[in-house]
């Protein structure tokens, strides 16, 4: 099943990860946190992403991954995983209280594709653990 290659929302679910690849050669990951909801139908492009508490200067394992805290968070598009990673690399068992499909709210912020690599390299650029 892993890895994956996404063209829409609709194999996603939440715990999904994708690797962030850093210009200091470390990584970051991205994660599913829920699919949104609009008007009673999972939107095809749109999904509620996070910016996992994690880096390494190696890629993660699940176990790596388990139960860190979401750094940040925002509605993306699809392509905020094809664009950045490319690919959905695995699963962990979500440690946050957000449900698995959640509807739009003014307040959290829509993200453009890149905009999670931008965060990852502000917050994780120059280190690695």
């Amino acid at each position: 099943m892993y890895p994956f290659h996404p063209r829409s929302t609709a194999r996603l679910k939440a715990g999904q990860y994708w690797i962030i690849p850093l210009k200091s050669g470390c990584f970051a990951c991205g994660v599913v946190i829920a699919r949104l909801q609009k008007e009673e139908k999972i939107s095809q492009r749109l999904f509620l992403a996070g910016l996992l508490d994690w880096t390494s200067d190696r890629l993660p394992a699940s176990d790596d991954l388990s139960r860190k805290r979401i750094k940040a968070k925002g509605y993306a598009h699809i392509k905020a995983i094809t664009e950045t990673g490319g690919e959905i690399c695995g699963e962990i068992v979500p440690s946050w209280e957000t449900p698995e499909t959640v509807s739009n709210s003014d307040s959290i912020s829509t993200w453009g594709f890149n905009v999670i690599r931008v965060l990852a390299e502000k917050y994780y650029g120059k280190q690695s653990g």
